[in-house]
């Protein structure tokens, strides 16, 4: 029986990318179901390999998240949704409500595996030590990123912080995968994942591979780490930060 998946935020680039590797290269192939916020953005999602589903993140309650996962009955729910920065109360309602909302949704469906694209540097800036392995470079990139999108940054901190330190009650199989700055090149299959410095893009096509990997490797169970672009073969690179439980996030939130 194939692997079932649903992805929130199903019509943004790096989810497009998922959709097609989990029903077109993976084997088995998965059922991948996709909730998007407009039904004319359905076509897209066929035309992948997906089924669209139209459901309002900012609208629905836990209640409805949990009627849909329970209706697709997935094995992995995958959140790959964002605002795309610009209004910041729309930023809080998808980046974070929306995406806390999911994780008390597969909670209260009995669904365990719960992947989660992030992003690059998401920390507490105000309360805890820069991490140890940036170097000048990295800092001043960091400076500069969290003064361009920081409501974006601290709703991904907040969500992600919930789903690390809310989890004794939720119980969930999650991890947290933060992409570097996103590119729409062809993806190279590889990266460097685990501890990175700033500055480098990472194609959109190679974050949804890494998804890929992290479904198909349970050592990276309770993992969150970076990603960036690299030398080193996708499914390595990941089978390396599952083997050494590089955590990226744990001490910076």
């Amino acid at each position: 029986m194939s692997p079932t998946t649903l992805i929130f935020g199903g019509h943004g680039k790096v989810a497009q990318h998922l959709t097609r590797i989990l029903t077109q290269q993976t084997t088995p192939a998965h059922t991948v179901h996709s909730i998007i916020r407009n039904a004319d953005q359905s076509d897209t999602i066929t035309s992948l390999g997906g089924k669209p589903i139209v459901q309002s993140i900012e609208e629905s309650s836990v209640a409805d998240f949990t009627a849909t996962i329970k209706k697709t009955n997935p094995d992995f729910v995958v959140w790959s949704a964002g605002a795309g920065g610009g209004n910041p109360e729309r930023t809080q309602a998808v980046d974070r409500e929306g995406a806390i909302k999911s994780m008390d949704a597969c909670a209260e469906a009995g669904v365990k595996r719960y992947i989660i694209v992030s992003a690059l540097d998401v920390r507490d800036r105000e309360n805890k030590p820069v991490p140890e392995w940036y170097d000048d470079e990295s800092k001043r990139m960091s400076d500069r990123v969290w003064g361009a999108i920081e409501p974006y940054l601290k709703a991904k901190l907040a969500a992600d912080r919930s789903l690390r330190m809310d989890n004794r009650r939720r119980g969930l199989e999650y991890t947290i995968v933060r992409p570097g700055g996103l590119s729409t090149e062809p993806g190279k299959g590889t990266v460097q994942a685990g501890k990175v410095r700033l500055g480098s893009m990472v194609s959109r096509e190679d974050v949804a591979r890494t998804v890929v990997a992290i479904m198909e490797d349970s050592g990276t169970v309770g993992l969150a780490f970076d990603v960036v672009g690299g030398g080193v073969p996708i499914k390595e690179a990941v089978a390396t930060v599952a083997n050494d439980k590089v955590d990226t996030f744990e001490g910076y939130y």
